[in-house]
C-alpha cells in the first residue's frame, strides 16, 4: 500500500448545509389562522351558509301554540304523511305538521291503524 497520496477528498472543508424542514400543515393553518382577515372571511363564510341552509328559517302559520283541534278517522290506505298533507294549513311545511300530530297523539313512529281517531292541532 501507498503511504502518501495525492487523492484529495472532495468533502473536506466543506460547509454542511442543513435544510429548513417543511412546515407541516398545522403550522400553516395556525398562521392562516392568525390573520385577522382570514378570521372575518371564515366568519362571513359561516352566517352565509348558515342562512344558505335554512338554520334561521321562520316557519308561518302562527307555531306557538294550535287554537283548537279537530278528529279524523284513519281509513284504511292512509297513512301519516298524507293525512298531514292534506289537513295543514297552506303555509306550513308537511313535516312540521306531522311532527305536531306525532306529539299530540302520542305516536313513537309512523304506523297508524285503519279505524283509529287521531287528534290534528289547528291553527
Amino acid at each position: 500500500m501507498l503511504k502518501y497520496s495525492t487523492y484529495r477528498s472532495i468533502y473536506e472543508n466543506v460547509p454542511v448545509q442543513t435544510m429548513k424542514s417543511p412546515e407541516t400543515w398545522i403550522h400553516q393553518l395556525k398562521s392562516r389562522i392568525e390573520s385577522i382577515p382570514f378570521i372575518k372571511l371564515l366568519f362571513i363564510l359561516l352566517i352565509v351558509a348558515s342562512f344558505w341552509t335554512g338554520a334561521y328559517s321562520v316557519f308561518a302559520g302562527g307555531m306557538d301554540k294550535p287554537t283548537g283541534e279537530k278528529q279524523v278517522i284513519v281509513q284504511y290506505g292512509d297513512s301519516l304523511w298524507r293525512i298531514a298533507s292534506l289537513h295543514k294549513p297552506a303555509d306550513m311545511d308537511t313535516r312540521v305538521y306531522l311532527d305536531s300530530i306525532r306529539r299530540m297523539n302520542g305516536l313513537k313512529g309512523p304506523d297508524i291503524q285503519a279505524g283509529e281517531v287521531l287528534s290534528l292541532p289547528v291553527w
